[in-house]
């Protein structure tokens, strides 16, 4: 329990499935819900899957919200696309989309996450059109159910998955996304478009608050957050090398207090790639995942 001489969280804990990779929609909420974690990410092809309604029905039995899900463009049954895939890919990955946005409405999620490609094969004139056009097409699908559409930048450089990866820069950093972002044209879809922050990926492009503090009120939707290792440089930084928050060297209260400037109130999501803390026993992954979120936050339980 908490003395009365810590201060209360300012962010709640959500459990990212990633961080436990292959269990299922229903495991990770019982796992979240066994362990005191009040929020989960999601694969909303998942959700489908095991059905809106009965998704729902746990959700309100284990008292469990889901923060935000994955997947508007689906690769297979549980990964996402990135924005910028191959147009026939786009067009199959599109396919469904409606029904993928209703079982958002059906388990109360109002954050839906797509990733942003840090490189490319496409020229950067026609990636910028490319990207604005299609941000432009979900963002009114998402305005339509009443949701937000959360786009993550991806700071890293090295071993990035061949769907990320190109031989032209395009978009690593939170500034050049807000800027893709004010471009994007049709009101409706403007509005229902925000940030997705992610403190590893922040801290790879170059942790400066400002990316956080610059940004309007409310414009961040959804943060995930990881921590970065002390033996490599940040050039060389993977996904696969995030450890959890508090084990490593990013700078909590900048990050915190910067996200705290830029109006955000939302949870903290602990996403890992870890292969060797994906090892560990999932009572405890989720253990260490709040105990991390609480300990960042300066408080003891």
């Amino acid at each position: 329990m908490l003395t009365h001489n810590v201060k209360p969280l300012t962010f709640a804990a959500c459990l990212n499935p990633a961080t436990v990779s292959g269990l299922s929609f229903e495991q990770v909420a019982r796992l979240a819900a066994a362990t005191g974690i009040a929020m989960i990410e999601a694969s909303i092809q998942q959700v489908v899957a095991y059905g809106p309604t009965r998704a729902a029905d746990l959700l309100d039995e284990l008292g469990i919200r889901v923060a935000a899900a994955c997947g508007l463009l689906p690769d297979g049954p549980v990964l996402p696309h990135p924005l910028l895939v191959a147009p026939p890919t786009f067009l199959h990955a599109v396919d469904g989309l409606e029904t993928r946005l209703e079982a958002f409405g059906a388990i109360g999620c109002r954050v839906a996450t797509i990733v942003l490609n840090p490189r490319t094969d496409l020229d950067g004139s026609f990636a910028h059109d490319l990207a604005s056009e299609r941000l432009e097409m979900l963002g009114a699908a998402c305005a339509e159910h009443g949701l937000t559409l959360a786009v993550e930048p991806v700071g890293v450089k090295a071993g990035l998955p061949a769907s990320l990866d190109g031989h032209n820069p395009f978009i690593p950093s939170l500034q050049g996304l807000v800027q893709l972002l004010d471009a994007v044209g049709g009101a409706t879809a403007a509005a229902a478009l925000g940030v997705c922050v992610d403190s590893y990926h922040w801290a790879a492009a170059g942790p400066d608050p400002a990316q956080l503090t610059d940004l309007a009120p409310s414009r961040i939707a959804h943060v995930q957050i990881a921590d970065t290792p002390a033996t490599v440089t940040p050039e060389y930084w993977t996904d696969e090398m995030r450890l959890f928050p508090g084990d490593g060297t990013l700078p909590w209260p900048q990050f915190l207090h910067a996200l705290t400037g830029a109006g955000y109130t939302g949870p903290l999501s602990v996403e890992l790639f870890n292969p060797d803390l994906r090892r560990l026993p999932q009572h405890v992954i989720a253990q260490r995942a709040l105990s991390a979120v609480t300990e960042v936050q300066g408080t003891r339980l």
